[in-house]
């Protein structure tokens, strides 16, 4: 479901382990789908927050190539996904601290930042990239490289 930061009360969450993680999600891929898969394995209900076209602009001067609504489409769609909020500003993830119980992330540094979560709040929980380090851009480059490349006939 997609929600609001302000619709976050109206969750049921009683006796469930809260799991927060948040991303671009530009060109989903395999690697995400792993990623959130491992997020879901260790807790009952996991929320998203997908990174808003503006703040992917403002932190990594790009344009994304899949416009945010539907990039938190995708997302949602996921079967290892409980609930998807927009994120309009790195902080906006602070909103659900107070109701998580781990907030995963693939590295302690977020677009030059460092994580920090509240003492007593939730506990960080890093997910190491998997298999292979296989990224949003890396991919564009490759369909890029391949639409220039000419097919023998």
């Amino acid at each position: 479901m997609i929600i609001r930061r302000n619709e976050v009360h109206k969750l049921d969450l009683t006796d469930k382990v809260v799991g927060l993680t948040s991303g671009c999600f530009n060109l989903l891929h395999f690697y995400h789908l792993r990623y959130l898969e491992k997020c879901r394995a260790q807790c009952d209900f996991l929320i998203v927050g997908v990174d808003s076209d503006m703040l992917i602009g403002k932190n990594k001067n790009k344009t994304p190539m899949i416009p945010e609504h539907h990039r938190m489409a995708m997302v949602d769609a996921l079967k290892c996904v409980d609930a998807v909020f927009q994120m309009d500003d790195i902080r906006n993830i602070e909103d659900f601290y107070p109701i998580a119980n781990k907030v995963f992330k693939n590295s302690p540094v977020i677009y030059g930042h460092k994580v920090e979560i509240p003492s007593g709040e939730a506990e960080l929980v890093i997910i190491p990239d998997i298999e292979e380090v296989y990224s949003t851009t890396a991919l564009i480059n490759k369909i890029r490289s391949c639409a220039n490349t000419k097919e023998p006939k």
